[in-house]
């Protein structure tokens, strides 16, 4: 998944990392250590698609999709 970081000093940048890893990163010009930012979109989508233990959810999983 990608998530969105800032370097104070050069500011944003995008680096993909695996939902359930440790959501650090170093800026790609200073290697300084960058801040993640978070989206209330990105927060409401992987809550929907993602299952609490970071597996991708399925139809089974909805009760309005089940036979």
């Amino acid at each position: 998944m990608k998530y969105q970081f800032e370097c104070m000093e050069h500011g944003l940048f995008e680096v993909n990392q695996p939902m359930l890893a440790e959501h650090t990163a170093e800026c790609p010009v200073c290697r300084a250590k960058a801040q993640r930012k978070y989206s209330v979109l990105q927060w409401l989508w992987a809550n929907t698609a993602f299952r609490p233990d970071g597996s991708y959810r399925q139809d089974k999983d909805y009760a309005c999709l089940k036979g």
